[in-house]
């Protein structure tokens, strides 16, 4: 079992090469664009586990939030509320253990935030799982090298880079530096390694406790520079002898290094694993470096650590089946308590007579959705039968679930109607995805529901939208540029009649301070005509008599809602209001409509695709069949 190590780390080069090539546009929109303010859980098992630390270091050195590595199992123990919560990233270089795959299992039932996977193999088990999943991102590729020796190599120095380069963009480039020297201290000798790290080494200082654990080839305790002066450093003082310091040292915290190592007598061994480099950059050139010291420590022990002999049980503990047992830790919800956490969030759980009103109105609301019959479902598009991200909302069709389940209701005589803040791209959308004896049937709201036409009729957007731009809108748009230079945010203006639509390449945080702006703006210049709707993409300043989602619903007591942005900024808030109006992810506080009734971990498409699988037609009437 196992591949010689020396061989493994003479194809670096090439993993690193490879490394650099590789497009990794999803991963760096995932880590450093999306929800970039929501903490991250990094989840990794063995070598990939140090990665999980570089992942971390990266998100929170770019975004300023806190995020954290974990192993499958600590991500079980974390509880619903983290995994519900927090951006999850699962790293696996085989995508096949056991573990990641119980750790997705529970990620894809209760997170409600965002989800992905890199591995470095195709068509492995994870990404056979995630198909089911088109809510998790996911990159897989081949890396040359295959698979490693009995320890992470190639594959770790290639996630490592990948990570890198997602993180750095264009600044991005390997590097190497000085190495330094180990022959100074006679490795036969030693069996203990304390490795203190700084600024960018605890990834690498992570590496090096998995290495010498898992091929036996010594102990390791790990420690920042400062955290070793509180009671760490008397290991040497008792149990000297045999031990060793490894200095994993970066420019940034050279000075703290060398006067720490100062203090302790002459006699404590040092190894110092050194970089000249201050970016990210500098971990994957001290990670290179620690390899090679670590084949260096094989050799002085007689033990290759590519194929150091494991012993039978090994194989049983790695292929250990125990997933049924941690059904204790994560017990499944009620879909009650999953919908009144959505609506009133976590923190006044503990609120008995708040969680009981909202229970109480959680059941009338179901009850009253069976008891209706409906001839139209009124959806919202980006979000709801559209994922959100860039590339899915302009593919030139729906996906093949959403549009087999919207093709049933067709078949069936059902009336649908799509609100959306975009113009005629969702009109060739649906036109390519239905047959035109269907188009009759469909009705679009185009921007915002500013003009409602069937589908085939889109000639008439194009003279609508020759109409006067409105004044308050103008007004609105140069205070803007006034307010918010374009030189400061990477903002766009669409201007569309009745409303004007602010898209561009903004990060939330950015996309918050404009809309912040816009309604300061409203405020200031008391433009009470018009008023400002966020999107999951972009935000749309609107003639709000003149501008509605509800104008897209004809009968309402016959018209099931759904939609994803309902909460009260939101481009859904109003289309929602209908008391039969499902949300597939946020919600208002109103206890009589927009409730998200979907099983715990599903939102977006997948929630869509749950409503539309718990409904009855018959004769043209829709019947919901939801538990209450």
């Amino acid at each position: 079992m196992g591949k010689p190590f020396k061989g493994e780390l003479e194809k670096l080069s090439e993993t690193i090469r490879w490394a650099e090539q590789q497009d990794v546009t999803r991963l760096a929109r995932f880590l450093f664009t999306e929800n970039k303010q929501t903490p991250l859980v990094c989840i990794g098992s063995g070598g990939s586990l140090s990665a999980c630390h570089y992942a971390v270091q990266l998100y929170q050195q770019r975004n300023g939030v806190l995020a954290q590595a974990m192993t499958p199992l600590q991500l079980m123990y974390s509880g619903k509320k983290i995994i519900r919560s927090s951006k999850l990233l699962f790293l696996s270089a085989s995508g096949k253990n056991k573990d990641i795959l119980n750790a997705i299992k529970y990620g894809v039932k209760y997170n409600e935030t965002s989800m992905m996977s890199l591995t470095l193999r195709k068509n492995n088990p994870t990404e056979e799982l995630l198909a089911k999943y088109p809510k998790v991102q996911r990159w897989s590729e081949d890396i040359p090298t295959e698979k490693d020796g009995f320890l992470a190599t190639n594959s770790l120095v290639a996630t490592f880079t990948l990570l890198c380069k997602a993180s750095e963009g264009s600044r991005f480039k390997v590097q190497g530096s000085r190495s330094q020297d180990t022959l100074n201290v006679d490795l036969s000798s030693i069996q203990n390694f304390i490795v203190l790290y700084g600024a960018l080494g605890e990834p690498v200082a992570w590496d090096i406790e998995s290495k010498l654990t898992e091929a036996a080839l010594g102990s390791a305790l790990l420690s920042d520079y400062r955290n070793f002066g509180h009671g760490r450093h008397h290991w040497f003082a008792k149990r000297g002898d045999n031990s060793c310091i490894i200095a994993l040292v970066t420019p940034v915290e050279r000075e703290l290094a060398y006067k720490t190592i100062g203090c302790l007598p002459k006699d404590v061994s040092v190894i110092f694993i050194e970089t000249e480099l201050e970016t990210p950059a500098a971990s994957i050139d001290m990670l290179l470096k620690a390899l090679r010291f670590v084949n260096e420590l094989g050799v002085a022990r007689g033990i290759d650590p590519g194929k150091p002999g494991v012993p039978s049980y090994g194989r049983t503990l790695y292929n250990l089946d125990y997933f049924k047992l941690t059904i204790r830790i994560l017990p499944n919800e009620k879909t009650i308590d999953v919908a009144v956490r959505r609506k009133i969030g976590v923190a006044v759980e503990k609120n008995a007579p708040l969680w009981d009103y909202y229970s109480d109105a959680y059941k009338r609301f179901v009850r009253q959705l069976n008891k209706g019959k409906y001839t139209t479902i009124a959806f919202d598009y980006d979000g709801t039968l559209s994922a959100k991200d860039h590339t899915s909302r302009f593919t030139d069709r729906l996906c093949d679930e959403i549009r087999d389940a919207l093709q049933g209701l067709l078949e069936c005589s059902v009336e649908i109607r799509v609100a959306t803040g975009r113009g005629k791209s969702v009109g060739s959308s649906l036109k390519n995805s239905f047959d035109k004896k269907y188009w009759p049937q469909i009705k679009v709201g185009y921007y915002n529901g500013a003009c409602l036409l069937t589908l085939g009729d889109e000639k008439k957007l194009e003279e609508w939208k020759k109409k006067n731009f409105d004044k308050e809108l103008k007004e609105l748009e140069d205070e803007l540029k006034q307010r918010l230079p374009k030189s400061c945010v990477n903002y766009k203006f669409e201007e569309r009649s009745q409303q004007l639509s602010i898209e561009g390449e903004m990060t939330l945080e950015e996309s918050l301070i404009v809309y912040d702006i816009c309604r300061e703006i409203i405020w200031d210049k008391q433009l009470k005509g018009i008023r400002v709707w966020r999107s999951s993409h972009s935000m749309d300043i609107v003639v709000y008599r003149e501008v509605s989602k509800l104008r897209v619903i004809e009968e309402p007591e016959h018209t099931l809602c759904i939609g994803d942005y309902g909460s009260v900024e939101g481009n859904d808030y109003e289309l929602l209001t209908s008391r039969a109006s499902l949300s597939v992810d946020k919600v208002s506080k109103n206890t009589e409509s927009c409730w998200n009734i979907a099983p715990p971990g599903v939102n977006g498409l997948d929630a869509t695709l749950y409503y539309l699988s718990r409904l009855t037609v018959k004769d043209g009437v829709i019947k919901c069949k939801f538990s209450v």
